[in-house]
């Protein structure tokens, strides 16, 4: 998948939302607190820590990178997933999420979910479906993370972004990576020495093939699937 890639609007972390009041009902309460199409560009942010949780937003193209208090970079997000639902409850952003690449946002303002509750069936089954869809993704990140190894982080990590991919429409087989291999290393609490031996012992071990210098082609094998992915990465 390459990194200017627009989602595509039925496999949107919105999708249900959208097709039922946007789309099949029109409900004005819906299309008067949702934005489409919002464009951000490179090094803009869609929430800086501290801020007040004001809306939902959903990627609808490029890459954002979310960094904690002391600018770590700890996380991306891909098209067609949401930003701001862990907040909801505390109603501030707790983590800088910023524009990595040119990208558009579809944003919900969420001051009168309430009253959409109350006013539309079945919306809060939604809302409640993307919270879902969110902490389900954010636990698979997690079980990345807790891998006892660097092989087995960098990996997984590939699994889980081919998975990714895939739940939202895009290409699984081949993609781009969306962040570099020193953004790699970062967010997977590694070293980049540590990263080069990994790739070259996973080479080794024909887990993955390395095609050039510039761009690395990784063909990853999942034993349990039998299927292959291709990632390109950005050295």
């Amino acid at each position: 998948m390459k990194k200017n890639n627009c989602v595509n609007c039925e496999e949107c972390g919105f999708a249900d939302l959208c097709s039922t009041y946007l789309l099949r009902q029109k409900d004005p309460l819906f299309i008067s607190n949702l934005e489409t199409k919002k464009k951000i560009t490179r090094g803009g942010y869609i929430y800086r820590r501290g801020e007040k949780i004001h809306a939902l937003y959903a990627l609808r193209s490029g890459v954002a990178k979310i960094f904690d208090a002391r600018g770590q970079l700890i996380g991306i997000v891909l098209p067609g997933q949401v930003m701001g639902v862990e907040e909801l409850q505390i109603g501030y952003c707790q983590q800088d999420i910023q524009a990595a690449t040119e990208i558009e946002v579809c944003v919900l303002k969420s001051d009168r979910f309430y009253e959409m509750s109350q006013l539309m069936p079945g919306f809060t089954d939604y809302i409640v479906r993307i919270l879902s869809r969110s902490a389900q993704e954010k636990q698979a990140f997690i079980s990345v993370l807790t891998k006892s190894d660097a092989l087995k982080k960098v990996q997984f990590y590939l699994q889980f972004l081919s998975r990714t991919y895939k739940s939202y429409g895009f290409e699984y087989h081949n993609f781009e990576l969306p962040i570099n291999k020193k953004e790699l290393a970062q967010v997977l609490g590694i070293s980049m020495s540590t990263l080069s031996r990994v790739l070259n012992r996973l080479t080794e071990q024909g887990v993955i093939s390395i095609q050039n210098k510039k761009e690395i082609a990784l063909t990853l094998q999942d034993k349990n699937q039998h299927l292959y992915y291709g990632v390109s990465v950005t050295p």
